[in-house]
């Protein structure tokens, strides 16, 4: 390296160290050399074997994922056939990356399933309604309603905008909660 050095210059010489040390993250190799000693493994003949067998069983452990995702919406038809299109592309060896798309061209996520879920038993049908349609836990559609409450009776009213800021999260979701709590009679508008 020092007569590397010699013939380029010391701008272009550490530019070269740097981008080479960027591929060689030493940490990572360390790991990757502990892993193998805690599988056993003591030459690097094994070790490809070791990565390839690893590479399968991730495979396969996916594709079990997907299935039992399918095997959770199975009351939805739509998402239970596109859970089965999904897996089928991947068992014929395309890509993984099959889109989840409907024949309409836009994918709706099913209802949430409230059953066990903590806070459940608070709600009013309307409000389970809600967390079921918005995808929202019911305990945390607890904590954002009396948040949006409390601030409401101190302002004498809330504006969406407040709302916003209060509870971040998917500002989607915050305008169906706002709207409902108005419809509802909880909040009123600023």
């Amino acid at each position: 390296m020092r007569r590397f050095a010699r013939i380029v210059g010391p701008v272009e010489h550490d530019k070269f160290i740097e981008s080479h040390a960027l591929e060689f993250e030493p940490g990572r190799e360390i790991k990757r050399l502990q892993e193998y000693r805690t599988a056993g493994i003591t030459n690097f003949c094994s070790a490809r074997t070791y990565d390839h067998l690893k590479k399968t069983r991730e495979e396969e452990r996916l594709k079990r994922t997907m299935l039992s995702e399918v095997l959770q919406y199975i009351q939805d038809g739509s998402a239970c056939q596109q859970g089965l299109r999904r897996q089928a592309a991947i068992d014929s060896g395309l890509s993984s990356s099959v889109p989840m798309a409907s024949n309409s061209g836009t994918r709706s996520a099913p209802p949430l399933n409230l059953t066990g879920l903590p806070g459940t038993e608070k709600l009013d049908e309307k409000e389970k309604e809600l967390c079921q349609v918005v995808r929202l836990a019911p305990g945390a559609y607890l904590e954002y309603k009396s948040a949006l409450l409390n601030e409401c009776n101190k302002q004498g009213g809330l504006r969406l905008a407040q709302a916003r800021a209060l509870i971040k999260i998917d500002v989607n979701k915050t305008r169906k909660i706002y709207d409902f709590l108005i419809r509802e009679g909880y909040i009123t508008k600023a």
